[in-house]
């Protein structure tokens, strides 16, 4: 798809070319220079309306969304595709099992994909799966069916998700399989511990929360880390489409991409590692390419200091922090990047330590931002004194000096910023969260900045680890000092000759994870060699550019696409020399055309749509003359005649009647509006009896719906309230029916003028 397009072009890999998607027309193209195969189209819902965290993971070829979802629930994902079909799109593909479903992921408003119920089965402990309902998670579930029949032991180890203050924690869960079920209460302090399972052969497994203690409801749910099922682990491969003409290409790549951003100030990559998985159409030696991104933590501490012999003195840790991430660590307050965060748990405690005393008055707290609230008052202590001092809006902390090589900050108000859940009828208070603590009395125990211009590269072996086709491939990494500490992309290859890899022709796959200090973000694998475009580009001498009919001249040569660098639309209609040209889209969405090769000519362009819309126009002005012409005719010819009606009886239209003004309209009003409906009776008596009051009554009850719906201004469509609310849609109900009623009084066909 056209995501994919900008990962091959910042590889060097399109060198310009014009590029046409599997699924669109590609004439001209009987055996490509080129075939390029991305995973940037996935199979995934969106949220539509929400400005980002609102893609789902990647779905399998059949998945749909969770069944107790909040919205959507079971619904194909939503897309906006150039291409419709799953053929033409990235899929997933279970490797493990047959299937992994919940009853919902993540948050009732936004897609989290770090929350895949496939985490629950993959034997990591720094991913898990999430319920996403707005409020209890009480009878939320996830469920794995096998692929062939499973044993189950009488016990499973299990470990749940903690409370921290930030989302409910399961507190009984039941246990169910094909051979019945069992319930077993448990901690919900985020510990392994072992609860009952129906022992026996099984087909499938579900865990369900029965009683949960309450956090923050909305905000995240309750869930698993690991539910570890002897036998079993579970991963989400992404399997690449291949559906593109391969065959006699002179270049295959396949460019395989995930979040290039782990461990930043977002709550978690969206994916956790690298998994992909494609087909080859014939064998071949293929060259590998890869780049990895720096990701914070010891690991990478432990680098920069053999690259550079400097290591930051300045110790910290936390008694809590939220699990909305794997990267959210406290060591991330004290590396000096604005882009790494710490988001606490239900105890908002930090413990900093550094090699000897030095006497500090001030610290300035960094918020995060994002999901989380920034401090507003912080209680000091250390064995040396104690303090309490107010944060400002700048972060900035002030207080009598303590002399001290240790404080424990414990961080006793935070700001009140909420995110309301029109589901739950709650305000949740986001938790606090910080990207740095700097204190400026101790900047001498801060590692300075090494020179980011000295290169550096580690030796075979001593690069991420990326597997190919299952077998462990070892790795060579070089860049920049810089690029570490920036956390910039680095250049990766293979240690074989080249950095080639053979593969035949099946399916491969390409996995690399993201322990150490290196993450494998981007692979691309290549072979053969593309055709070099022609040496003269066929000359193009624009001469009209501007509206809905334009005209070049284009020089001979080879065969060519025609490009104009507007939205693709079958509007379009272009001529050579009077010879209509085939259309085609370019790169997903540019409006083209294929030259045939020989001759050049005129190249005439025209919108086709754009006549229809000046013919209404024309029409449109005739029809305005011919309106104006009969008014002025008209008063021409009875100018003589202007007081022959003033006196005269003047005819009125005569109402709906009965049947239809009251009947009809009761009816009518039932379907739309139920009981509200018996409101018509009522006026059509009051039309009898007294008509000239129906004309104030409506005016009035419009006027009332439209002082609810201003007071309402800004309420939730889902609370009920303002024009969605029942007193104005009732208002508003009572001034149409006012309008619409009548009684069909008799001897009120005609009245006199002037009255």
């Amino acid at each position: 798809g056209p995501e994919s397009l900008l990962p091959l072009a910042a590889a060097g890999v399109l060198e310009g070319r014009p590029t046409v998607l599997a699924g669109d027309a590609h004439p001209g193209v009987g055996k490509p220079s080129l075939y390029a195969a991305g995973d940037g189209l996935r199979r995934a819902d969106t949220r539509f309306g929400l400005v980002n965290t609102n893609t789902s993971h990647t779905y399998t070829a059949d998945e749909r969304n969770a069944p107790e979802a909040e919205q959507d629930p079971g619904a194909q994902p939503r897309q906006i595709l150039p291409t419709e079909g799953e053929e033409h799109q990235t899929t997933a593909v279970l490797r493990g099992a047959e299937s992994v479903t919940a009853s919902s992921v993540g948050n009732w408003l936004f897609h989290l994909p770090q929350y895949d119920p496939v985490n629950a089965f993959d034997g990591n402990p720094d991913t898990a799966w999430a319920e996403g309902s707005a409020a209890s998670p009480k009878g939320e579930w996830v469920r794995i069916d096998f692929s062939g029949t499973q044993e189950i032991p009488a016990s499973l180890q299990l470990t749940p998700l903690p409370g921290n203050g930030v989302r409910a924690a399961a507190t009984e869960v039941r246990v169910e399989t094909d051979q019945g079920h069992k319930d077993s209460p448990i901690r919900p302090d985020g510990s392994l511990q072992e609860v009952a399972a129906p022992e026996g052969p099984a087909q499938w497994l579900k865990v369900t929360i029965l009683k949960s203690q309450q956090g923050r409801p909305g905000l995240t749910g309750a869930g698993f880390s690991d539910i570890a099922i002897p036998g079993v682990q579970v991963t989400r491969m992404l399997e690449l489409p291949a559906d593109a003409p391969r065959e006699g290409a002179d270049a295959t790549v396949y460019a395989l991409k995930r979040g290039s951003d782990p461990g930043g100030l977002s709550a978690v990559a969206a994916e956790t590692g690298l998994h992909r998985q494609f087909t080859t159409g014939q064998a071949g030696e293929y060259t590998v390419a890869a780049s990895a991104v720096p990701v914070p933590g010891d690991a990478l501490d432990k680098l920069l200091f053999e690259l550079t012999g400097k290591r930051n003195q300045i110790l910290v840790t936390a008694d809590s922090t939220a699990r909305l991430g794997t990267n959210l660590t406290a060591r991330n307050l004290t590396d000096g990047d604005l882009t790494t965060a710490w988001i606490a748990g239900d105890r908002p405690v930090l413990r900093l330590s550094w090699p000897e005393a030095t006497e500090v008055g001030e610290i300035v707290f960094a918020a995060a931002g994002g999901i989380s609230a920034r401090p507003e008052q912080v209680q000091i202590s250390s064995p040396d004194g104690t303090a309490v001092a107010a944060v400002d809006e700048n972060g900035m902390a002030r207080f009598s000096p303590i002399k001290t090589d240790r404080m424990d900050i414990t961080i006793s108000r935070t700001a009140p910023l909420t995110v309301h859940n029109p589901f739950a009828g709650d305000k949740l208070q986001l938790p606090v969260g910080l990207s740095e603590v700097y204190i400026p009395a101790l900047d001498k125990f801060r590692s300075p900045q090494p020179d980011p211009e000295k290169e550096f590269s580690l030796p075979c072996g001593k690069g991420p680890v990326l597997a190919v086709g299952g077998t462990l491939m070892e790795t060579k990494a070089e860049g920049r000092i810089g690029d570490l500490t920036q956390r910039r992309p680095i250049a990766v290859s293979l240690c074989s000759e080249q950095s080639k890899v053979e593969l035949g022709a099946s399916t491969h796959t390409v996995e690399a994870g993201d322990a150490g200090p290196l993450a494998i973000t981007d692979v691309t694998l290549s072979s053969g060699g593309t055709k070099a475009p022609a040496a003269t580009a066929r000359t193009v001498d624009v001469k009209e550019s501007e509206g809905d009919r334009r005209t070049l001249t284009i020089g001979a040569g080879e065969a060519s696409y025609l490009q104009l660098h507007e939205n693709h639309n079958k509007g379009w209609k272009a001529t050579l020399n009077g010879k209509e040209l085939t259309p085609l889209r370019i790169d997903g969405w540019q409006q083209a055309w294929l030259v045939p090769e020989g001759e050049g000519g005129t190249v005439t362009l025209e919108y086709g749509p754009a006549r229809i819309y000046q013919a209404g126009l024309i029409g449109a002005a005739v029809l305005f003359l011919v309106l104006v012409g009969l008014a002025f005719g008209r008063r021409r010819d009875s100018g003589g005649a202007e007081g022959a009606y003033e006196g005269a009886d003047q005819p009125v239209p005569p109402g709906p009647g009965l049947i239809l003004g009251t009947v009809a309209l009761t009816l009518v009003g039932i379907v739309i509006a139920g009981p509200v409906a018996l409101v018509v009776p009522v006026l059509a008596v009051l039309a009898h009896f007294r008509p000239s009051w129906l004309a104030p009554v409506a005016f009035a009850s419009m006027a009332a719906a439209g002082v609810v719906v201003a007071i309402g201004t800004g309420e939730y469509t889902a609370r009920g309230e303002g024009a969605f609310g029942a007193t104005a849609q009732l208002l508003a109900l009572i001034a149409l029916f006012a309008a619409l009623v009548t009684v069909g009084a008799p001897g009120r066909g005609r009245r006199a003028a002037g009255r």
